[in-house]
């Protein structure tokens, strides 16, 4: 037979350990940093992207850092966190009439057999993609080149929701020419 004062001492353990275990996981909780120390940017080498646009894109990590590059016709932007390649852009003229997905699968990690939308203006993965910029001011294009004005954009780590591929893409090509980009002499 149990004793009667057994039972107040197997009551306090439990309620014991169980305080234990809550201060444990409280404790982890607060001291838990964010998995992303940095701000989004709100802006890639100058081109305004909106920072939920650009976020889903971006890697966890500690900062973020951009880098912009004009070469062989071709305007880049390269946006690292903690020192490694997370997302690149680019600008560069193509033969007019080229198909986005050609374009597209010019793009590293691109596939020619990407999602293109209905209106064949943009071609998109979980890895990158590519979109017709609208240059609606005309006297602003560059005059030594016919053709068309494309934009890429490219995941460098693991794929990513091909929607918010396409999100970004189309918010690049749409904010591009504001930023001055079809005045560019590639």
């Amino acid at each position: 037979m149990k004793s009667r004062e057994n039972r107040p001492h197997a009551a306090y353990r439990r309620l014991t350990v169980g305080m234990g275990a809550l201060s444990f996981v409280l404790l982890v909780s607060a001291c838990s940093e964010p998995a992303q120390r940095y701000e989004t940017p709100k802006a890639l080498c100058g081109v305004d992207v909106p920072a939920d646009v650009l976020d889903p894109l971006l890697p966890e990590g500690e900062k973020v850092s951009e880098r912009s590059q004009t070469a062989s016709g071709v305007k880049r932007c390269y946006v690292s966190v903690d020192d490694k390649v997370a997302l690149s852009t680019s600008v560069e003229w193509y033969e007019a009439g080229t198909p986005v997905a050609e374009i597209a699968s010019k793009t590293i990690g691109a596939d020619p057999s990407d999602k293109v939308t209905a209106d064949k203006r943009y071609s998109y993965s979980g890895k990158g993609g590519a979109g017709l910029m609208r240059c609606e001011d005309s006297s602003t294009i560059d005059k030594d080149v016919d053709g068309d004005l494309y934009a890429t954009v490219r995941v460098g780590g693991d794929p990513v929701d091909a929607s918010a591929v396409l999100k970004m893409i189309e918010s690049y090509t749409s904010a591009a020419p504001a930023a001055g980009e079809c005045e560019v002499d590639l």
